[in-house]
C-alpha cells in the first residue's frame, strides 16, 4: 500500500541546510520566547568565564611560586570560588529556560499533530507504514524524543561556540603565532561534521521506516493473533519480524560508526595542532624569552578547547536524529490531506420520541 505523503520534503531534507530545516519548527517556540533574553545571556556569561581559568595560571606560576609575597594568597581561594558560582548560576539559568521552551514547544507541536490526525484523511490510518503504532509513535515519542535532542544539542553548540570564540580569543592576546596552529582546527572539524551527520540523515529517516515496519509486525500478530494461528503463519511472520530486526540492527550500527568516528577524526586533528604548539613554544622561549607562566597558560587554554571542539565534534549526531524526528511529525501536519468528502445528514434525527407497543 502507498503512502498519500509526498516524498518531496524527504528529498528535499537531503540538500537543505540545518538553519533552513530548523526554520520549520521555529514556530512551536512562539508564547516561550520571552525566556530567550535570559537564556542568551547566561549562556555568555557561562562562555566568557571559561578564558578565567588559564588566566589564573599565568600569575600563579609567575608571580606566586616566587615567594616574594608579590600575590595576595587569599586572593585564590576568592577567585576560584566566584568563578565557579557564576558559572553554576548561569548553566542553571541557560538549562531551565530551554528546558522551558523544548517543553512548550512540544506540547504545541502534539496539539498540531493530534489536531491533524482528527480530520485526516482516512487513507493516512490505512498506511502500512503510519498505521495506528507509527502514528501513536509519531504523536507521543518522535515529538518528545526529536525536541529533546535537538534543544539539548542546540544549547551545546551554541555554549561550546561562545567557549571556543572566548578561549580562541584570550589565546590570541596571549601568543598570537602560537594561536595559528590551533586556526586549523575549525575547517578540519567543520568538514568531518558535515560529511559524517549528511550520512547519519541517511541512516535516520532508514531506520524510522525499519522501526515502523517492524512495529506494525508486531502489533498484526497481537490483534490478529487468532488469524495467524488458524492459518499455521507463525514462521512466515517470524520470518518477516527477523528480516526487519537485523535490519534495525545493520542500520544501528552503521549509526554507530558514523557517530564514533567524528571523535577519534577531531582528536587526531587537534593532537596534530597541539604538538606543533609545543615544539614551536620551545623554540620561543630560547629565542624570544616565553614565561613559563605564559607556555602553562597558553597550554592550559588550548588544552581546554578539546572538550568543546569534542562536543561539536559529537552534536551533529543528536542534531541529525532530532531534526529527522521533528520533521516526521511536521511532514504529518504539513502534507497529510484534510477529509472533503462523503456527506451528512441530520434532517432524519428530528429529536421526537415515539413509543409503541409499550407495556408497563
Amino acid at each position: 500500500m502507498t503512502s498519500i505523503l509526498p516524498k518531496t520534503p524527504q528529498d528535499k531534507a537531503q540538500t537543505a541546510s540545518v538553519l533552513q530545516r530548523l526554520r520549520r519548527f521555529l514556530p512551536y517556540f512562539e508564547g516561550a520566547g520571552y525566556v530567550l533574553p535570559a537564556v542568551i545571556v547566561a549562556v555568555i556569561v557561562g562562555a566568557a568565564t571559561e578564558p578565567a581559568i588559564p588566566a589564573l595560571m599565568k600569575p600563579l606560576l609567575d608571580q606566586g611560586f616566587k615567594g616574594n609575597g608579590e600575590l595576595n594568597l587569599w586572593l585564590v581561594p576568592a577567585a576560584i570560588l566566584g568563578l565557579f558560582a557564576l558559572r553554576g548560576v548561569a548553566g542553571f539559568i541557560a538549562q531551565y529556560g530551554l528546558a522551558f521552551m523544548a517543553n512548550h514547544a512540544m506540547q504545541a507541536l502534539r496539539k498540531r499533530l493530534f489536531d491533524k490526525l482528527l480530520y485526516a484523511d482516512l487513507r493516512l490510518f490505512g498506511q502500512v507504514s503510519s498505521g495506528a503504532s507509527g502514528l501513536s509513535n509519531t504523536v507521543v515519542y518522535e515529538v518528545q524524543t526529536g525536541t529533546t535532542l535537538l534543544v539539548n544539542a542546540m544549547l551545546s553548540l551554541v555554549k561550546d561556540s561562545l567557549t571556543l570564540i572566548a578561549l580562541m580569543g584570550y589565546l590570541l592576546y596571549i601568543n598570537w603565532k602560537l594561536t595559528l596552529f590551533v586556526l586549523i582546527i575549525f575547517p578540519a572539524v567543520a568538514w568531518v561534521m558535515k560529511v559524517l551527520s549528511k550520512r547519519l540523515h541517511r541512516i535516520t529517516r532508514a531506520s524510522q521506516e525499519a522501526t515502523d515496519k517492524l512495529a506494525y509486525v508486531v502489533e498484526e500478530n497481537v490483534l490478529a493473533y487468532r488469524s495467524v494461528r488458524l492459518h499455521d503463519a507463525q514462521a512466515q511472520q517470524a520470518a518477516r519480524f527477523a528480516g526487519y530486526n537485523l535490519e534495525l540492527r545493520r542500520l544501528a550500527m552503521k549509526a554507530t560508526v558514523a557517530a564514533s568516528a567524528m571523535t577519534p577524526m577531531t582528536q587526531m586533528v587537534a593532537a596534530s595542532a597541539l604538538s606543533g604548539v609545543i615544539c614551536t613554544a620551545l623554540w620561543q622561549s630560547a629565542t624570544s624569552g616565553i614565561t613559563v607562566g605564559t607556555f602553562a597558560s597558553f597550554i592550559t587554554a588550548m588544552l581546554m578547547l578539546v572538550a568543546p571542539i569534542k562536543h561539536l565534534s559529537e552534536s551533529a549526531s543528536p542534531i541529525t536524529r532530532g531534526l529527522a524526528a521533528v520533521e516526521r511529525g511536521l511532514d504529518l501536519i504539513d502534507l497529510t490531506p484534510s477529509e472533503t468528502t462523503g456527506t451528512h445528514r441530520s434532517d432524519r434525527v428530528l429529536g421526537h420520541v415515539k413509543f409503541e407497543s409499550v407495556e408497563v
